[in-house]
């Protein structure tokens, strides 16, 4: 248990800084209350308090929790900065995935001097906009749309890219509308296209993608064309895209389920898929898949679908 240092007789205001900063707190902020350098000093030569940079102190002598490390990177900068990424996800309530998240994300303007603290990764923004920010618990924050971007776009897989998209969506972060406008604001990103993808198919624009990527994958390997189907609805409500259906000589019916609807656990979901691709019903053989998955990684699909008796061309 971290135990935070301040003495009953201190300003009360200084009792509700604390508290709301997790015991983080800048010197200018204590002098700014009225402690003297001699009473500061006290303090730290005490081992009551810890002098975590030259502006920072934590009211501790432990090690600081990630939350505190939080407010460590916000206060050590001379400029306004504000937590982004995954780390603002994760104050918005955001049930993450990612390794990712288990950094502090700062932004910063661009030209603003930081340390190199360990566990923050910080990010330079030429277009800092405070009306982007939101505070949660405190913490400034960017606004989830934007956090969900800039997450999806600062690694390298676009899959990740467009799962981070169904993601915040299906957790009632931030609407389709929203990423499409922190999406037009961006400028230049990695996965921009992707993401556009996957918002596309969230509200229910997937099926010429998913026959244009069907299509192409057959071609790619070798295998016939199937016949298509309109879209429908399945018991459960949810809209499934695209049936893609072959019929073998011995009459079995091979069936392609491109679904555009996302699960909420986006990281198990796909390895679900996998799996029920190989349950057989009766004579009709149903195999599912992702848009994002078809159209990223479309190899083990058509393998399943050559193991299932589909005709080469």
């Amino acid at each position: 248990m971290v135990v935070v240092y301040v003495a009953a007789d201190l300003d009360p205001r200084l009792v509700a800084l604390s508290r709301g900063q997790r015991g983080v707190v800048r010197r200018s902020q204590l002098r700014g209350l009225g402690l003297s350098k001699a009473q500061i000093d006290s303090q730290l030569k005490a081992g009551r308090w810890n002098a975590f940079t030259h502006r920072v102190i934590v009211m501790h002598n432990h090690v600081p929790t990630r939350h505190q490390l939080m407010w460590i990177a916000l206060l050590d900068v001379s400029t306004q900065a504000a937590l982004c990424s995954h780390t603002a996800l994760d104050c918005a309530g955001f049930r993450s995935f990612a390794r990712e998240a288990d950094e502090v994300h700062l932004l910063v303007p661009r030209g603003t001097k930081t340390l190199d603290l360990v566990g923050v990764r910080v990010h330079e923004f030429r277009r800092f906009d405070s009306r982007d920010l939101v505070t949660y618990d405190g913490y400034p924050c960017v606004i989830p749309a934007q956090a969900a971007v800039d997450a999806a776009a600062w690694q390298p897989w676009p899959r990740f890219a467009m799962t981070m998209m169904a993601a915040v969506v299906q957790q009632g972060l931030c609407t389709v509308p929203d990423l499409d406008r922190a999406l037009a604001r961006c400028g230049r990103v990695r996965h921009k296209n992707y993401m556009r993808i996957a918002l596309h198919d969230i509200v229910g624009g997937a099926e010429s993608l998913g026959e244009i990527d069907v299509a192409a994958g057959c071609r790619r390997f070798g295998l016939r064309q199937p016949s298509r189907q309109v879209f429908r609805r399945d018991p459960s409500g949810r809209r499934r895209y695209l049936d893609c259906e072959w019929i073998l000589a011995d009459g079995t019916i091979v069936v392609l389920e491109i679904d555009g609807a996302h699960h909420m656990d986006v990281e198990h979901w796909e390895a679900d898929m996998r799996r029920e691709r190989k349950i057989v019903t009766s004579r009709r053989f149903v195999l599912r898949a992702t848009s994002a998955e078809v159209r990223l990684d479309p190899a083990d699909i058509f393998a399943d679908l050559r193991r299932m008796g589909v005709p080469i061309q």
